[in-house]
């Protein structure tokens, strides 16, 4: 798992230097923006999903009351995802709700 070795704070941004290993390196490939780092220790992780197979898929469910503590009132139809493998730990990464930000919606509401 990657490590912090120093954090640098700027009046507008902070700088990481972070210790990696070479299976996460492979994953980052030549990437340099539209990264992101997050923890994923047990106190972070403290919501459960359900998994399983619904029909001929496997499906994971978002339950509502984790939904309404996060202000999300409804899901995109498509989320696009991808699955992640680190010291054999599977993580899910997934963007289920795209920013709309500075573009005006209208409804017949």
């Amino acid at each position: 798992m990657a490590e912090i070795k120093s954090i640098d704070v700027h009046k507008k941004d902070i700088e990481l230097k972070l210790s990696i290993s070479r299976e996460e390196y492979k994953i980052i490939q030549n990437n340099t923006s539209d990264l992101i780092v997050l923890p994923c220790n047990a106190e972070t992780l403290e919501h459960h999903l359900t998994t399983g197979k619904l029909g001929n898929s496997n499906r994971i469910m978002m339950p509502k009351k984790v939904l309404h503590l996060f202000k999300i009132k409804e899901l995109d139809k498509k989320a696009p995802s991808t699955i992640f493998t680190i010291d054999n730990d599977c993580f899910l990464l997934s963007k289920i709700k795209k920013s709309c930000k500075g573009i005006p919606k209208f409804s017949d509401d």
